[in-house]
Parts: structure tokens; C-alpha cells; sequence
């Protein structure tokens, strides 16, 4: 083999990596989004981690949690 098609063997194997790096990169990166959206979605009131962070009253949370779940209803029919 020459030196020539070493170098170009080199190359082709250092994109290729280059690739694979970047695809792992974008699934951390979805990963990472995902898992945002699901604890923002813990945090929407009427979740009962909404109701601690925000110290409500057991009134108040039952309240909250009667109206998602009205709206909730709502929004299938």
C-alpha cells in the first residue's frame, strides 16, 4: 500500500468516527430533552409534585386536580 492510500484509509476512518460521534451526540442531546419534558410535565398543576412545590393546601390541590381532570375529559370529547 502507498502512503497515499493510507492517508485516505486514515481519513475515511476518522470521518467515520467523526459520524458516530455526532450521531451518539444528537441521542444524548433527544435523551436530554425528553427527560425535561417529563418533569415539566410532573410540575403542571394538579401533580401532586406541583401541589408540594408550591406548599399548597389539600383543598387547593384537590381543587386543581378536579379541574385538569375536567379539562382532561373535555378535551377527548
Amino acid at each position: 500500500m502507498s502512503v497515499l492510500e493510507k492517508m485516505k484509509k486514515k481519513k475515511q476512518e476518522l470521518s467515520e468516527q467523526m459520524q458516530r460521534g455526532r450521531e451518539v451526540t444528537e441521542q444524548m442531546k433527544a435523551e436530554k430533552m425528553r427527560k425535561r419534558a417529563n418533569k415539566r410535565a410532573m410540575y403542571e398543576p394538579g401533580t401532586f409534585r406541583y401541589g408540594l412545590t408550591h406548599k399548597q393546601g389539600m383543598l387547593e390541590f384537590m381543587e386543581d386536580v378536579k379541574r385538569r381532570r375536567k379539562e382532561k375529559r373535555e378535551e377527548q370529547e
